[in-house]
């Protein structure tokens, strides 16, 4: 009896990787489905995912969202969680790897198609994750990792900024979504609308006319004391300056901070300082 227990015996660890796995094939039998049913209405329509058809930048939209819907960055990663990657992107002269952009650097990694999954294989040390292609109605990814312990689910969609890069793509989805729509600057001599542009861009503020969001790495230099922008004057060389932001509790109004650099030696050594702008987001005219 105790030779058969030990021949069948599954440990924790193999039972997870068995749900996870059953789970995936649930996933891929869905999609596999999806497609049967509709194979007679689109004869035409490809049918499973490949380096041409997702050829491109794919971002981490549900982030961008959250990041809307806090108006924060910090708090869209505190009360959910950071996705594996902000972006991905498919290069069809490079058919059999990906690369993948987070806040301050890029790598590839190995990809794997089996109709409309794919798996990233060694996003982490020994693990994959993987993403289901939605072929017949969204035209979205939609990622599961589960090499932290838990399985995260993050959607994406195929970016249409034709931006540089997967990270640049991201951005601009970024800055829509946290800094979009119509401002006006509080105090005097202030005239004029200052809009945040989707490509990085201010228009009528007077000092900057370029700005950049803080999303991962060495820019958060307040730590979780306040979210990060870099604002900078083109025609000004080295005049790129941290400032912290915070939105008010309905997003209509936008504070934005100098940072004191209290420690040159240390990260994270910023702390608030002095109100640099009061924004007042305008309202829509309906």
């Amino acid at each position: 009896m105790t030779t058969f227990a030990a021949i069948y015996r599954i440990t924790s660890l193999e039972m997870q990787k068995l749900l996870f796995t059953t789970l995936l094939l649930s996933l891929i039998c869905a999609a596999a489905c999806k497609r049967d049913s509709k194979s007679n209405d689109t004869p035409n329509a490809p049918l499973t995912a490949n380096p041409d058809l997702l050829g491109g930048d794919w971002i981490a939209i549900d982030f961008c969202s959250r990041a809307h819907q806090y108006g924060s960055v910090l708090e869209a990663m505190n009360n959910a969680h950071i996705p594996y990657a902000y972006a991905i992107t498919f290069n069809p002269g490079e058919p059999d790897s990906v690369t993948c952009y987070n806040g301050f650097e890029s790598w590839k990694l190995q990809v794997k198609y089996l109709a409309d999954t794919l798996e990233l294989v060694g996003a982490r040390p020994g693990k994959s994750v993987f993403l289901v292609y939605d072929s017949q109605h969204d035209k979205d990814l939609t990622m599961f990792d589960a090499t932290t312990g838990q399985v995260n689910l993050d959607k994406f969609i195929k970016s249409k900024a034709g931006a540089k890069d997967g990270y640049a793509s991201f951005q601009v989805a970024l800055n829509h979504n946290v800094f979009g729509g119509l401002f006006t600057l509080q105090g005097k001599g202030a005239t004029g609308d200052i809009q945040f542009t989707p490509g990085g861009f201010i228009q009528g503020l007077k000092d900057y006319d370029r700005y950049e969001i803080c999303a991962g790495g060495d820019c958060f230099v307040a730590g979780q004391d306040i979210d990060v922008v870099t604002l900078s004057n083109s025609k000004v060389a080295n005049s790129a300056k941290f400032f912290g932001y915070r939105y008010s509790a309905q997003n209509d109004t936008l504070a934005i901070f100098n940072l004191v650099n209290t420690n040159p030696e240390e990260k994270d050594a910023h702390k608030i300082g002095s109100k640099a702008y009061t924004l007042t987001r305008k309202k829509k005219e309906s």
